[in-house]
């Protein structure tokens, strides 16, 4: 049997109901994320890449091009249940299934 747990860490590709529910944090597509984690809400996939520039100073005045700066951030979102229309996942393909990478953890309890 297939279970979600296992997809942790790898890259699969999604397809949303409702892409317009993410035009806000600029995801304008269904494709390939990493899946991170997932609990009764929803999926939670790394976002390909947020670019913060700065282009004013604290005063709220424009800063000269040669001055500004950008900062990628890392980003995870969250995609509810019901808007997955559907999952693919890539077993053994490299790039995409990073099984080697993954450790089980937890607790192992002892008998007496």
């Amino acid at each position: 049997m297939i279970k979600l747990e296992n997809f942790i860490g790898d890259i699969i590709y999604i397809s949303f109901r409702q892409l317009d529910r993410f035009k806000d944090i600029g995801i304008s597509q269904n494709g390939h994320y990493k899946l991170k984690g997932y609990d009764q809400l929803g999926l939670w996939l790394e976002h390909p890449g947020i670019l913060i520039k700065r282009v004013l100073d604290i005063s709220g005045n424009p800063i000269s091009l040669k001055d500004q700066t950008e900062e990628q951030v890392q980003a995870d979102f969250m995609v509810h249940w019901d808007n997955v229309n559907s999952l693919l996942h890539y077993p053994d393909r490299v790039g995409f299934d990073f099984d080697d990478n993954k450790t089980k953890i937890g607790f192992k309890v002892a008998n007496k």
